[in-house]
């Protein structure tokens, strides 16, 4: 009988405490729904915050988030861009460009110019030899052909050491290599990707 009667506590308990969740006849998946809705509209809305950067010596224009620093004076790095987030003293975004310049085919005895799967290569195989070097693990997530500023353009993703989560985009232009590039802590990956992402969306080069 004692049992009987804790089971009807229990039960009313309940019912009270699901009552109380119920907003002015909202139940709990619309109030979710609210939330999650808030939650996107101010993602939406840091996203759309974007400023506007010109390069008039590498010949491109991109957008940037607005709390983010630009440094494109970077010692030791005359050709490229940095973009920083306020709380980060690493570049989360970089440009940097290039010269565009043909091999000697062995094979053929012929002058050729370097593909964008051979740029892409070439730095993979780098950073493996780093990663090997330094016993640190490396990862290639993936590598495909996307376009950029219009352009033909191939992408690699990997992660290095573990820890960090790499995004490269190498195309050609101006008769030169340019590379867009995004680092960051893997567990961060989900809050500033979609800026990057945004940031290539934007990228521009200048005839």
């Amino acid at each position: 009988m004692r049992n009987c009667w804790k089971r009807l506590l229990v039960s009313s308990k309940l019912q009270r405490i699901l009552n109380k969740i119920k907003i002015y006849g909202i139940s709990i998946p619309m109030c979710l729904v609210f939330v999650t809705f808030l939650i996107n509209s101010s993602h939406a809305q840091s996203l759309d915050n974007f400023l506007n950067y010109t390069n008039n010596d590498m010949r491109f224009t991109i957008q940037y988030p607005s709390k983010w620093k630009v440094d494109d004076n970077v010692k030791g790095f005359p050709d490229e861009v940095w973009f920083r987030s306020p709380d980060s003293q690493i570049r989360k975004f970089a440009i940097s460009v290039e010269k565009f310049e043909p091999y000697l085919d062995t094979d053929t005895m012929t002058l050729k110019n370097t593909s964008l799967q051979q740029r892409a290569q070439e730095q993979l195989d780098d950073y493996r030899s780093a990663a090997t070097h330094f016993n640190l693990p490396f990862t290639l997530i993936r590598q495909n052909e996307v376009t950029v500023g219009g352009n033909p353009g191939w992408k690699i993703e990997y992660i290095m050491s573990e820890k960090e989560y790499n995004l490269e985009i190498f195309t050609i232009a101006n008769g030169k290599f340019y590379r867009l590039s995004y680092a960051e802590n893997a567990l961060k990956v989900p809050e500033t990707l979609p800026l990057a992402n945004k940031m290539v969306e934007s990228f521009q080069f200048q005839k």
